[in-house]
């Protein structure tokens, strides 16, 4: 298992009193000195097998950084880091919803201002990023958007490495998502998602986890995971490579009933403009 390299400067007493001021982390934490926090999913059992090139000295986008394990990772390997999410459930793609509401239905300040003054907002989940990039005094860059916003967000930018971590199931739109993704891509990008098992050769995709949660989507069979690249207009594209969601955490958390945080099978998909 892959374990951090802490590079905060505080006691473990510290540590853990800092990180339970938040009550859901979606990644664990492995730090070498021994320091951990246990969240959703331990992404460092199984990191290896996402196939990541070279990142040192690269200029990498984590979109979608949920509580950050991957940007900090990153980081940690050398790279220049940028992560987007989302500023909470209102920029969401919700099942059923015709729109997004304002932020102001959700929050009525931001949380932070960053160094461009512009204002900055943690999701439930992207809190979890903001405590351990102080924890670690990192220098990952935090913007809020939504990914379908990455062209006019990023205006004039390019990033050698785009990484999008389970996110094309959450989006009303995948396509279009890996369409916005691809216009600040200069290089190579990755992203994963659960892929039926069972669909044969033509491609399709289905709406099995409505009925349990809000903003789950779809769920494609391998040949329609692999269309979604070469129609937002990526040229080569790898969809050979599956990795483990390891699950870490025992308790039961409820998106419409209830269910165990248990390991999940997630399809990569390899893709260069």
């Amino acid at each position: 298992m892959h374990k951090l390299s802490f590079t905060g400067d505080c006691d473990e007493q510290t540590f853990n009193t800092v990180c339970a001021t938040h009550d859901f982390w979606y990644h664990s934490y492995y730090f070498d000195n021994g320091f951990e926090v246990r969240g959703d999913y331990n992404i460092g059992a199984d990191v290896h097998d996402y196939g990541f090139p070279d990142r040192a000295g690269a200029r990498v986008l984590d979109v979608g950084t949920g509580s950050g394990w991957f940007a900090l990772y990153f980081e940690q390997l050398g790279a220049e880091v940028t992560t987007v999410d989302a500023r909470g459930y209102v920029d969401f793609d919700v099942y059923g919803r015709a729109g997004n509401p304002p932020i102001e239905v959700e929050k009525s300040e931001p949380d932070d201002i960053g160094p461009d003054g512009k204002p900055l907002y943690f999701s439930p989940v992207s809190r979890g990023f903001w405590i351990m990039r102080n924890l670690l005094r990192s220098n990952v860059r935090y913007v809020n958007a939504r990914v379908y916003e990455l062209p006019t967000v990023f205006a004039g930018e390019k990033f050698d490495f785009v990484f999008v971590g389970a996110l094309l199931e959450h989006l009303r739109d995948p396509i279009g998502a890996l369409m916005a993704a691809r216009q600040v891509c200069g290089g190579r990008l990755f992203a994963t998602t659960p892929v039926a098992t069972d669909g044969g050769d033509h491609p399709w995709m289905d709406l099995p986890w409505t009925h349990l949660s809000k903003i789950a989507w779809w769920r494609p069979n391998l040949p329609c995971f692999r269309q979604w690249f070469l129609a937002a207009g990526f040229s080569e594209v790898d969809v050979s490579r599956s990795v483990t969601l390891t699950g870490d955490k025992l308790e039961q958390h409820v998106i419409g009933e209830d269910f165990r945080n248990e390991s999940h099978p997630l399809q990569v998909g390899d893709a260069q403009i």
